[in-house]
């Protein structure tokens, strides 16, 4: 009988197409997941994957073997799920893509403290800004901004958070602080690259009318934690999520610059696939974080236009 192991991992590099990349998302060096592989091939008796110099492509008997033993290892995960949610254990992997600045500076050290308190939970963390695709990069949450348009998704909303604009005591003291919208042309601003293109039109509300401005700056980043350190270091004025910037701001190493001018609050929401949700692990590890945000909102209150 082949191990359950190997043929998860045989799974995770049909999917990335990478024997590397799958060994590195299962904790295994190359050669242990090499080694796997050809212990899995050997017990069926035939060739899984085409092997090239850059990427490993299914064979048909490979995509005939794996396309059956993907929804019986669904099974056997799901038993699982079942025996320890039977117990009321908190165990087992569970894979989350987070927003770069909030997950780093936040998140991160929340779900520390949950994996303290339950030992057999494993918690793997993926930081970016772009909207995973929780299928083929076998993600279980993702944490997300705004609103998401996939009908396949659940969701469960955790926070309605307005942006703001913050710049450094520092900054502003070298280069003022502007007391109109269309005074933000004189200043450096920083922008965040989303989905591969610049966020250069900032969204207010202002009197209960919506205003857009486009702004213009010389530092662009695809990370939003990138974006808030150069807000911190007197580089700019950032449009930042109120909950990235809310513990800066309330301790002086931010100021909030036209406060009466706010975005739009939009909800900051977890998503994951339905299929996931009867799973324990992902019920506890929601509940958690919902609970943390919760108990955060209240710390440092969302301001609101006057």
């Amino acid at each position: 009988m082949y191990h359950i192991n190997d043929l998860q991992l045989a799974l995770r590099i049909a999917a990335l197409e990478s024997l590397s990349a799958a060994s590195k998302e299962v904790g295994m060096t190359p050669a242990a997941a090499s080694a796997a592989l050809q212990r899995l091939e050997k017990k069926l008796g035939c060739q899984l994957f085409a092997r090239s110099t850059r990427r490993l492509q299914l064979t048909e008997e490979g995509r005939i073997f794996l396309d059956a033993a993907k929804p019986a290892l669904a099974l056997l995960e799901t038993a699982s799920a079942n025996l320890a949610e039977h117990r009321g254990e908190l165990k087992g992997e569970v894979r989350i893509a987070l927003p770069s600045d909030i997950g780093r500076s936040r998140i991160r050290n929340w779900l520390d403290e949950l994996m303290d308190s339950a030992p057999e939970l494993s918690i793997q963390l993926y930081f970016g800004d772009h909207m995973a695709d929780l299928i083929d990069q076998n993600i279980h949450l993702a944490l997300r901004y705004g609103q998401l348009e996939d009908s396949n998704l659940k969701r469960r909303q955790l926070s309605m958070t307005p942006r703001v604009l913050v710049a450094s005591p520092a900054y502003l003291a070298q280069h003022g602080e502007p007391q109109t919208l269309n005074e933000l042309s004189q200043h450096q601003v920083l922008i965040l690259n989303r989905g591969g293109e610049p966020w250069q039109k900032w969204r207010f509300s202002h009197n209960g009318e919506a205003v857009e401005i486009e702004v213009r700056g010389k530092r662009f980043c695809n990370d939003g934690a990138v974006v808030r350190d150069w807000a911190l270091a007197g580089r700019g004025i950032a449009y930042k999520s109120w909950l990235d910037v809310a513990q800066d701001v309330t301790e002086g190493r931010l100021k909030l610059i036209l406060a009466d001018k706010l975005a739009p609050a939009v909800p900051l929401q977890l998503v994951y696939l339905q299929t996931d949700y009867p799973s324990h692990k992902i019920r506890r590890t929601i509940e958690f974080l919902v609970q943390k945000l919760q108990q955060f909102s209240q710390e440092y209150p969302a301001p609101k236009n006057s």
